[in-house]
């Protein structure tokens, strides 16, 4: 019975160690199987700092804790804190890009429409709701289609603003700024009598009142701050319309007159491209002192693989609005759907600007255009000055 009992307890060792090896064996296939999944599309490229923040981006703070105490120890006190890690949480957002405290992630793969599902926040001075993330809808065909309705303008022309009053900082002259719109029929509901009449904000369309207005009072503004600016005028929603091209092709008529400005003044290099949102007046507006202001926010194209350096600039124009009039910003969004790219690879100081929303009213955008020419200048003498000390003298 000894024996029989001994060679039972051998046999069982010898099974658990078994089990064992089948156990890491699976564990190391799994761990190749995700390496090899993360890495197949980046053979000869290390990691991308936007692949890294989407990682990042999906743990816990303390599963960065937890990875930075093995270098830092200080963190390995401050990870105790902050309670377990939910290793099988993380791996799964990973592995299927699903977040269960997202519902967008759910249905944005099903739901084509589902526009709200490309847009990632990526700086926000508060938490937003769903129903808060910026939306630009396609205008239907009756809002485009009007008797009589041509393209007025030249192509690939910038209109050249009367220079205001110069302040002691002047680009002497040069044009250093591009404005343009490239949906440049987008309205408000009070200017257009079908929109107002049946209060849908996708008919807010006109080829007269517009958001170019928002466009020239930002250039005249700038103008004002010692910086030389023009603004685009071609009416790319017109042409398509002659061609009977999608209206889809916006940005893609937008960026040949891009480029045929940027051919014809090499001393462009800022590029700003205005919308309006097709949010309605509560999530588009903001009372400071007094005064009601058309919120802005920063649209970031992250199929550009550059869109890091565009993202910076907004952000310095971000931060140097909220400085002064806090809430005005609502942030920066990235998008990856639709366009994805938004002309901003033509320069890392090529930014999308929403002012506001269908409900807004001319001044209260006008008010904005003011404070956000205020902000661009900020940034843009700062620059020079940096620029300035980091040129070489001439001997």
């Amino acid at each position: 019975m000894y024996r029989k009992s001994r060679g039972f307890v051998v046999n069982l060792n010898g099974a658990g160690m078994q089990k064992s090896f089948v156990i890491l064996s699976l564990g190391t296939a799994v761990i190749f199987v995700l390496a090899g999944i993360l890495f197949a599309s980046q053979a000869g490229r290390g990691l991308s700092s936007q692949q890294v923040g989407k990682m990042t981006v999906a743990m816990s703070s303390g599963v960065l804790l937890h990875t930075m105490s093995y270098e830092i120890p200080y963190f390995e006190a401050v990870q105790k804190n902050e309670g377990n890690i939910d290793v099988s949480s993380l791996a799964f957002r990973l592995i299927t890009s699903i977040n269960p405290k997202d519902p967008r992630s759910f249905l944005g793969n099903e739901l084509p429409g589902f526009s709200l599902f490309d847009t990632e926040v990526l700086v926000s001075g508060k938490e937003l709701a769903l129903s808060e993330l910026p939306f630009e809808s396609s205008p239907p065909p009756e809002a485009l289609k009007k008797e009589g309705d041509t393209e007025k303008a030249a192509p690939a022309q910038a209109e050249t603003e009367k220079p205001m009053e110069q302040e002691v900082l002047s680009t002497n002259g040069k044009k250093v700024f591009f404005i343009y719109n490239t949906h440049n029929r987008e309205s408000w509901v009070h200017a257009v009598p079908e929109a107002r009449a049946k209060n849908n904000p996708d008919l807010a369309m006109d080829s007269e009142t517009n958001i170019t207005l928002v466009s020239k009072r930002l250039s005249q503004s700038l103008e004002k701050n010692g910086i030389g600016s023009s603004v685009g005028t071609t009416d790319f929603t017109g042409r398509l319309i002659n061609r009977g091209a999608a209206y889809a092709l916006s940005y893609a008529e937008s960026l040949k007159a891009v480029k045929a400005v940027m051919a014809q003044n090499r001393d462009l290099n800022y590029f700003i491209d205005i919308h309006r949102d097709s949010l309605r007046r509560k999530s588009t507006t903001v009372t400071l002192d007094g005064k009601s202001y058309a919120q802005i926010h920063f649209v970031i194209g992250m199929r550009n693989k550059n869109w890091e350096k565009n993202q910076q600039f907004a952000l310095k124009v971000h931060n140097a609005v909220e400085k002064k009039y806090p809430g005005l910003s609502k942030g920066i969004f990235g998008k990856k759907g639709g366009n994805g790219e938004y002309n901003q690879s033509v320069s890392p100081n090529a930014i999308l600007i929403e002012v506001g929303g269908v409900d807004n009213t001319i001044e209260e955008c006008y008010r904005t255009a003011d404070v956000l020419a205020e902000a661009i200048a900020e940034v843009y003498w700062e620059a020079e000055k940096v620029d300035a000390k980091t040129k070489p003298k001439r001997s």
